[in-house]
């Protein structure tokens, strides 16, 4: 399973996610994710991203850097503390810091810890583990998501379906609602790969956006866009703008980031980089 986009998507649409792996309550998730910007992180200075760091808004909280971990990785530690300390260097903040890292398993800790047993002590790295997590009754929609990506294939096509009755009877914003029964699909499309799209949805009983008009508008449009205002006068500034213009038009409809990179025909990892990029200059 591709895990960064789905944890990146996952933390961004319900940020209070986080804090309710930290062990927090519903109500104190919720308040503490409203004190906090999720954003990705580029260092261009060794070509590293962390897959996720909650920035305080406020004095007096913690930084918190994230990185979700699915296959063996001994020096996984030593990796978030470089990009850490490579933050710290360039941002000089006057907040602490907290690492956390969560495994899919905790067959996938490295065995050699004694490098990081003090910062692992003093609680400065965390570590949790998907497969243990207990579920807690009526948890919030997105831990229950959460909990998804960790079912086995027979049992994750009810939970799927349940999440999208919840999705829809729970979530008033319109915008929000969709983000989040298109989340449950991609979970369940990398889950069961040996599905077809159209099959996903038909499982889930969900509408398929792509077939709507503006879908297709947008579709069309941020083709033309892409091509044009990007490769006009062969810059790559410029095609660097139409096609940011472009994946955000089209992010805009609920499309997700293999089909917009299919589209104009870029790497997944250009689009999410220009979702990510267009989120932070607008913040």
């Amino acid at each position: 399973m591709i895990t960064d986009p789905l944890f990146y998507r996952l933390f961004e649409t319900s940020p209070e996610t986080f804090f309710l792996l930290l062990g927090m309550s519903a109500d104190a998730a919720r308040e503490m994710a409203a004190r906090y910007e999720y954003q990705a992180i580029e260092f261009k200075e060794t070509a590293h991203r962390v897959d996720g760091v909650f920035l305080p808004k406020e004095a007096g909280l913690p930084l918190y850097f994230l990185e979700v971990q699915f296959y063996p990785l001994p020096s996984v530690f030593a990796d978030l503390l470089v990009k850490v300390y490579t933050y710290l260097k360039q941002h000089e903040p006057g907040q602490a810091f907290c690492g956390v890292v969560l495994f899919a398993s905790r067959s996938l800790e490295p065995t050699e810890l004694t490098p990081y047993q003090p910062l692992l002590q003093a609680g400065q790295i965390r570590r949790f583990y998907l497969d243990e997590m207990p579920e807690l009754a009526n948890a919030p929609l997105g831990l229950s998501i959460l909990y998804l990506i960790r079912q086995t294939e027979n049992a994750a096509p009810q939970l799927a379906r349940d999440l999208v009755t919840r999705a829809r009877s729970e979530i008033a914003d319109a915008g929000l609602q969709a983000e989040l029964v298109e989340l449950i699909e991609t979970v369940m499309i990398y889950k069961l790969a040996h599905l077809s799209r159209e099959e996903i949805q038909t499982m889930l009983q969900v509408h398929d956006i792509r077939q709507t008009r503006v879908y297709q508008e947008a579709r069309e449009e941020g083709r033309q866009e892409g091509r044009q205002e990007g490769r006009q006068e062969g810059r790559q500034e410029g095609r660097q703008e139409g096609l940011a213009l472009a994946v955000q038009k089209m992010s805009a409809t609920k499309m997700t980031v293999q089909e917009i990179a299919a589209i104009l025909e870029v790497d997944v990892d250009f689009v999410l980089q220009l979702l990510v990029s267009r989120t932070n200059g607008a913040s």
